[in-house]
């Protein structure tokens, strides 16, 4: 959906020629000028040859097993290269704290920006920093450090729980665990450009626990508009505390309302699901507002809408 929602919106601008890559065992989108089949382990090698032939490269990747910083890597190199394609996308800086979550925590305390503490698993399953936990009588998630989404994030109604199931192979070395926060699950995307940021849309998320763990089931896109202007206040703290920080960002965010309070979850420095309704959100071509806030040193941001957009992520959902 995301992919195929840009793909339309570049298309419609007229300007460019598309090239995109795909997975030889699917069919190219009908809506890019070329596209390129790729085997199972040759991407990168596909995508270090295609990188010289382009003006601009767009990334669509999830922070999963580090993809997202390698590829930003990757393009970043390509850039310094003579003729080399301009990145629609954040820095390495941006990309690298919002992949692990263990620096995105330590980033946000540092620039005075809510947040929940996280707990490295290896201190969990050491026996003096958990005693400094155990008289917990909270819930607890289990998290991937460089998860995306809802992706790999489980649920234990003690903490006990939480520390047996990280006892068990080497999961303490790549999951961290943070007390569950009640509340609801929102979102916002934003533009950003040298330490500036623009307000997108502030968006409320449908998610659901099944068997101990979390699923996307939808967005509203400016479902929770009455927050708009707390989360313009806060996406100008995050554009702040990301200065390498590019082009289009996704903030997830928990609201907590019994205290009125704020928690920033996650960064995405990329594309998110929010964006397939941005376009009816905004009455304007997203795709054309990302490429001038990179393009232009000088961009404004256009007096947009805020229509409340509704997206099913699964067809069984509509």
């Amino acid at each position: 959906m995301m992919r195929d929602a840009l793909l339309r919106d570049l298309s419609e601008l007229n300007a460019y020629q598309l090239i995109s890559l795909h997975d030889v065992r699917l069919e190219p989108s009908c809506m890019v000028t070329s596209s390129t089949a790729v085997a199972t382990g040759e991407f990168m090698k596909v995508l270090e040859a295609l990188l010289m032939q382009v003006d601009l490269v767009w990334l669509i990747a999830p922070e999963s097993n580090g993809q997202l910083l390698k590829l930003t890597e990757l393009c970043l190199e390509a850039k310094n290269k003579q003729d080399g394609p301009i990145l629609i996308g954040c820095g390495y800086d941006a990309s690298l704290i919002g992949t692990s979550k263990t620096l995105s925590f330590e980033a946000m305390q540092a620039a005075g920006i809510h947040t929940l503490p996280v707990h490295a698993g290896e201190d969990v399953v050491r026996d003096d920093y958990f005693a400094q936990l155990a008289q917990s009588k909270e819930a607890w998630l289990v998290k991937p450090e460089d998860g995306a989404g809802c992706e790999g994030i489980q649920y234990f109604a003690s903490i006990m729980a939480m520390r047996d199931w990280m006892q068990k192979e080497d999961r303490s070395q790549h999951f961290f665990a943070q007390a569950y926060q009640s509340g609801i699950a929102a979102s916002f995307c934003m533009l950003c450009r040298d330490g500036q940021a623009w307000l997108l849309s502030v968006n409320q998320q449908h998610v659901s626990m099944q068997d101990d763990g979390f699923v996307l089931h939808g967005i509203s896109v400016n479902g929770l508009s009455q927050y708009w202007s707390r989360f313009e206040t806060l996406a100008r703290k995050m554009a702040k505390m990301l200065p390498d920080a590019l082009a289009y960002v996704g903030v997830d965010v928990i609201i907590d309302t019994q205290k009125d309070a704020l928690y920033v979850i996650d960064i995405n420095p990329r594309l998110t699901s929010s964006y397939v309704g941005l376009r009816e959100a905004m009455a304007c071509n997203p795709a054309e507002l990302i490429l001038s806030c990179v393009l232009s040193a000088r961009f404004k941001l256009p007096l947009i809408e805020k229509n409340r957009v509704d997206i099913s992520l699964y067809e069984n959902d509509a």
